[in-house]
């Protein structure tokens, strides 16, 4: 009796588990869909940001077909560009930060080029 029990209560268990788990599934996929099309749109936008401040600052650089700062043409020179990080530069007001400036650092292969906009990010 006592086993019949317990194997009751595994297939019951498995029955549930196979019922639940779809539902479970499907929200994390769509939180994950919804993450990724996020972080799509940001790096769009950041791609979108960098190539605009170089523009005004008239430096020449070449642009991958996704948008992504590939090359900066300084001094006479082509630099690969590996990494690019944004950095806001903040002022305190009253209330809280306000964003003034950006600083971009380009990360190339022996060099860190260091660029500091007045532009921010919209």
């Amino acid at each position: 009796m006592k086993r019949r029990n317990v194997f009751l209560n595994i297939i019951l268990s498995c029955a549930m588990l196979t019922l639940l788990l779809p539902d479970l599934w499907a929200q994390n996929y769509g939180q994950v869909r919804a993450l990724k099309n996020r972080a799509e749109t940001v790096t769009r936008q950041k791609n979108h940001f960098v190539a605009q401040v170089l523009r005004s600052y008239n430096i020449p650089c070449q642009v991958t077909e996704e948008g992504i700062v590939a090359r900066l043409h300084i001094q006479n020179r082509w630099y690969e560009v590996n990494q690019i990080e944004i950095i806001p530069v903040t002022e305190e007001v009253e209330g809280g930060y306000q964003v003034i400036a950006h600083e971009i650092f380009f990360y190339t292969e022996g060099d860190i080029l260091h660029l500091v906009s007045a532009a921010t990010i919209r």
